[in-house]
């Protein structure tokens, strides 16, 4: 696929490193800052161009007559939209998906249609990352949280810890353990390399442990890995941005949340929108703000600012000064790196890896529902809807152990009207299925896409 990104900032950096992984795609991309473009070029096999990405001479000069997707995600709202709509007027470009950022144009959906500014896809990844937190917030002791089928189903990634139930155990006693709960283990990871999650594989301590099941039984999965982590109660969210406010609207019917702000004016802002929650003027480095505060009492300690910097130092802070559990929010790799080597931070989340999960979902072939990036880009959840074809039964009637997956590739659940059916080797795909399918190695992707060639346009 022949595919055009706008803005080489952290976003465009980030998809180009995840999709140039895959050898079928083409990529371009153009940035006015050249040194965006020569850091991308020491690493990564494409093409840039300096630029405007708005201005048609440097479109043209990047071939978008010949692209079949256009990607836009520089700093400014209206040049992503503008792009768009010359992509779609003047080069008749198939398909286009653009970052949207201000609530003024996304409360217009009417905007972005095909006789307007026609994008295909709007992404807004404050909004993405709002609720991947949520998530995260309300399944302590998951390290991720990934939605399919409207939260139907889930894919949680937790660590694995000794004197735990499962530790030291084949994965088949879980049943045993857990008999009314269905689940199903679909990858394991072991220093870093992917292992088969077979029913006889035994869970060690510290491994990474991806697992299947519905939203209610979540809570009861983990607690086989990891030691009971308390629900979070008392929240101090640092930085009260669109992420920090959203949050905290969120969190505050059933939390104890705080917000430390530095502006004095955003603080007004933001005090004036929440009912329950208590907004501080103040630097969330400030140790002695932390204590009078109650720090040491907190739950949970959110660092949600616009500086990794200040992040990372923060949570470090705060865990040091007694917060029982602290995220951080980091996009660049360099702090996120750091980040993840301090055991004061207990989780990094990527605002980047998040957004390109979002536009995944509108790259990959067929009748996609969701996707979601996993281990930095070289694993990947998909969730697809079979369509029936009497010409193609590589997959309708058949059950899942006769389908020939690629190594590697797992069939994690289904769902069929709205009822979860965990995967197993008998388990017949019928039409209509929503099928989750965990690949361990993205390079498999092409092979799952030709076994359900026959459902994909």
């Amino acid at each position: 696929m022949k595919i055009l990104i706008l803005g080489a900032g952290q976003v465009g950096s980030t998809l180009a490193k995840y999709l140039v992984i895959d050898q079928e795609n083409d990529i371009t991309i153009i940035d006015k800052n050249e040194d965006n473009l020569l850091a991308l070029q020491r690493h990564l096999d494409i093409k840039t161009v300096c630029g405007h990405a708005s201005y048609p001479n440097i479109l043209e000069e990047a071939d978008i007559e010949n692209m079949d997707m256009v990607i836009a995600v520089t700093r400014s709202d209206e040049g992503n939209m503008v792009a768009c709509r010359m992509a779609h007027t003047l080069y008749q470009v198939d398909k286009k998906i653009a970052r949207i950022r201000t609530a003024e144009y996304l409360h217009r959906k009417e905007l972005f249609a095909d006789d307007a500014i026609p994008i295909d896809f709007v992404i807004t990844p404050e909004v993405l990352v709002t609720n991947y937190i949520k998530r995260v917030v309300e399944e302590p002791g998951a390290e991720q949280v990934f939605e399919f089928e409207n939260g139907l189903v889930q894919l949680v990634e937790t660590k694995a810890y000794a004197g735990t139930p499962i530790v030291g155990h084949p994965i088949k006693e879980l049943h045993q353990h857990l008999p009314k709960t269905h689940m199903r283990i679909v990858s394991l990871y072991r220093n870093g390399e992917a292992i088969p999650a077979y029913g006889d594989t035994v869970i060690k301590d510290g491994d990474r442990v991806y697992f299947v099941t519905k939203k209610e039984g979540v809570s009861k999965v983990l607690k086989e890995f990891r030691r009971l982590d308390r629900a979070y109660k008392n929240i101090i969210i640092a930085g009260g941005g669109l992420i920090g406010l959203n949050l905290a609207l969120f969190l505050e019917k059933n939390h104890r949340v705080r917000i430390i702000e530095m502006n004095k004016k955003r603080v007004i802002e933001i005090a004036e929108q929440l009912k329950n929650t208590l907004v501080l003027h103040g630097n969330a480095s400030d140790e002695e703000l932390l204590l009078e505060e109650g720090i040491e009492n907190s739950d949970l300690f959110l660092s949600l600012t616009d500086s990794d910097e200040t992040n990372v130092i923060v949570s470090i802070l705060a865990k040091r000064l007694g917060a029982h559990k602290t995220v951080a929010l980091v996009k660049r790799n360099v702090y996120e790196d750091l980040a993840k080597q301090s055991a004061d931070v207990d989780m990094v989340i990527s605002p980047d890896q998040i957004t390109t999960s979002g536009i995944l979902a509108h790259i990959r072939k067929g009748d996609t529902m969701m996707v979601h990036s996993l281990r930095q880009g070289k694993a990947e959840a998909i969730e697809i809807i079979v369509h029936g074809d009497k010409h193609h039964s590589d997959v309708v009637g058949r059950a899942i152990e006769e389908i020939n997956l690629p190594d590697g590739v797992v069939v994690g659940s289904v769902v069929r009207d709205s009822e979860v059916i965990m995967s197993s080797r008998k388990l017949v795909i019928e039409e209509g299925d929503h099928v989750l399918i965990v690949l361990s190695d993205i390079s498999k992707i092409h092979e799952v896409e030709e076994l359900f060639e026959g459902y994909f346009d």
